[in-house]
């Protein structure tokens, strides 16, 4: 089984993040399963962070069509699954109106984890704003009686990258702002970005007060796994309706030639 695994972070800009990532995907994965990492082109937000774009909904359409291209990317060379290892899920919908193989995203299949885990979830977070587009995430979801409000840390992109080797401070506000959330009800705990996450999981953060703490990579990729099985046994998503209608290729083809996708993913 081949995954592809779509980061939103430029990989050249943090090695570190996506070399540590690699090394946890092998024991995390089956040992016939293969993950590849795959980053936003170099660039794409022009020397901000990730965290400081995200929040802007112009500026991410924009980049939801480089995903889209790696998605489309990852089909025709064979992947068995298209990841996308974001907790907000970017740009998931219209991937899964684009492939036909499973697309599984990190925040869905940590939240739906986390229901399994525990009557409500709470998911915290580091980049202000992505508290509010968290919560409109599990509203789209239907989750909104399963889940507690989102809780915002006060650290920064950078904190978080200087966490993923010493921990201790973000630590300290990560698990402050866990148990803020479990006050509110709490019973499993999602680490909003999957930056945040991998400093989590690193440091060894499994549980807290004896609520587990969703380690984001783990769901994700066992999910894929889970995904890719069921479709071999037939389970896949509907094309019933509008939310999965998939295009005929011919236009999907004439659609990417007229916007000149070709062009930029090299298919």
């Amino acid at each position: 089984m081949r995954i592809w695994y779509q980061s939103l972070t430029e990989e050249s800009a943090l090695p570190v993040y996506f070399d540590g990532m690699r090394v946890r995907a092998r024991h995390i994965a089956r040992a016939d399963t293969e993950v590849d990492f795959a980053g936003m082109p170099a660039g794409t937000y022009g020397g901000k962070a990730p965290a400081d774009v995200v929040v802007y909904p112009y500026l991410m359409s924009l980049h939801h069509q480089s995903i889209l291209d790696n998605a489309y990317a990852a089909q025709q060379r064979g992947y068995d699954v298209f990841v996308l290892g974001s907790v907000q899920d970017p740009a998931i919908e219209e991937a899964r109106s684009l492939l036909r193989i499973p697309v599984v995203g990190y925040g869905e299949s940590a939240m739906h984890v986390g229901c399994m885990l525990g009557r409500r979830f709470g998911i915290v977070v580091f980049q202000h704003r992505l508290d509010q587009i968290m919560d409109m995430r599990i509203e789209r979801l239907g989750l909104n009686s399963r889940a507690v409000a989102t809780e915002l840390m006060g650290v920064s992109f950078d904190d978080v990258g200087n966490a993923l080797s010493h921990p201790d401070k973000v630590l300290e506000l990560f698990e402050a702002a866990a148990r803020q959330a479990i006050r509110r009800g709490a019973e499993a705990i999602i680490p909003g970005q999957l930056y945040l996450s991998e400093a989590v999981a690193r440091a060894g953060l499994a549980r807290i007060d004896d609520v587990p703490v969703v380690d984001a990579l783990s769901v994700t990729i066992k999910t894929a796994e889970m995904m890719h099985e069921l479709a071999h046994l037939g389970i896949t998503v509907s094309r019933h309706g509008v939310t999965n209608a998939l295009p005929p290729d011919e236009m999907i083809e004439h659609a990417r030639r007229m916007h000149r996708r070709g062009e930029r993913s090299g298919l």
